[in-house]
């Protein structure tokens, strides 16, 4: 008797799951929405960031690599800004120390690269990357923020 019990209840599931919608995405011909906050690659802004490093303080890989000088009016210069995606572990504690949200969470999740060294990224390949973002979001970071208009002199603003 138990176990008819057991093959009745088996297979009412498998009646009530057939008929649901496949949860199977045909990637890449249909993309899922990703989740503002979801763990995906990194964009670093560079008209948002002062050069305080507290993302390279809090980023328990050392993946993050800040230097920074000063010009002749005192000001901070950003004159090396680098993340090793190789050793990232996408935890997000450097987007939560980052007091002017200059490093935040929302990268393209088609990263995919050939070489290994590719995923070393420098200042360039970064801002490169977080300009295009922009591009396609309307000029709109990830948290919902408009960005400054990409022909401000922005270091000085």
């Amino acid at each position: 008797m138990a176990y008819g019990k057991g093959i009745a209840k088996g297979m009412s599931l498998t009646l009530r799951n057939m008929f649901r919608p496949p949860a199977t995405v045909q990637y890449p011909e249909e993309v899922r929405k990703v989740p503002v906050y979801a763990r995906t690659n990194l964009l670093w802004f560079e008209e948002r960031c002062t050069g305080c490093s507290t993302c390279a303080q809090a980023c328990p890989d050392g993946c993050i690599l800040v230097a920074t000088s000063q010009d002749a009016e005192g000001r901070r210069n950003i004159d090396r800004y680098e993340i090793d995606f190789r050793i990232c572990m996408y935890c997000g504690l450097c987007t939560e120390a980052c007091p002017y949200e200059a490093i935040q969470p929302g990268g393209p999740l088609d990263d995919a690269v050939y070489d290994f060294e590719e995923m070393y990224r420098d200042k360039h390949a970064l801002t490169r990357v977080a300009q295009e973002f922009l591009k396609r979001n309307n000029n709109t970071y990830p948290n919902g923020m408009k960005a400054p208009d990409p022909d401000a002199d922005f270091h000085r603003l």
